[in-house]
């Protein structure tokens, strides 16, 4: 089992990480309310872990994976009339992402190599799961980069208006972002999200 605060780390080292090769996002973000939650599963076998991972998940109506992250990006804009229109004056985005995931203790009587396996598993569904808040992330960044184009307008509920389609555009680009995310790593498996039904003797 990775500790909570070892698997926080590992999520922001993983976000980093995925982050790589694109401007700092820490740089654009104004607010990001980042929040983990966790369940508790039980067992000393695969074979019990994986049940308690089908009773226990929050969402068991309606998905089979074993972590979730939701994220929104919620945006404030502040404009002004001047000689050439109405124009943007100011920006602001706030992130709020929502990560749930399986949390176990092993028994006294829990073998090594179970323990190995659950670790390795959660780490990469904490990666999985850091991928879909960089997307989250990125959706704000983008959002502020796209609202510093925006051209004055004649009126300010013009201007009003065309942020506002702006700022609903990317959220649905980026949304689907995270829906292609899952569909190629098929919701974590090609980044090792797969819990095996025995471990390897």
């Amino acid at each position: 089992m990775v500790p909570n605060a070892r698997l926080t780390r590992l999520v922001l080292i993983c976000l980093v990480f995925l982050a790589a090769g694109r401007p700092p996002l820490g740089i654009a973000q104004n607010t990001v309310q980042w929040t983990t939650n966790y369940y508790t599963v039980t067992g000393s076998t695969l074979g019990d872990l994986h049940q308690s991972l089908r009773q226990k998940r929050p969402w068991k109506d309606r998905r089979t994976v074993d972590g979730f992250t939701e994220w929104r990006a919620d945006w404030r804009f502040t404009f002004a009339p001047g000689p050439n229109g109405c124009r943007l004056t100011g920006f602001t985005t706030k992130t709020f992402i929502l990560t749930t995931l399986p949390r176990w203790t092993p028994p006294t009587n829990a073998p090594t190599d179970l323990s190995n396996t659950w670790s390795n598993y959660i780490r990469a569904l904490a990666l999985h799961e850091a991928g879909h808040a960089s997307i989250g992330l990125a959706a704000a960044t983008e959002l502020q980069q796209r609202a510093k184009t925006s051209a004055p307008t004649p009126d300010c509920p013009s201007l009003e208006k065309n942020v506002n389609d702006l700022g609903q555009r990317t959220l649905v680009e980026y949304r689907l972002r995270d829906e292609q995310y899952d569909a190629h790593t098929r919701n974590g498996a090609t980044q090792g999200v797969i819990l095996p039904r025995r471990t390897n003797r």
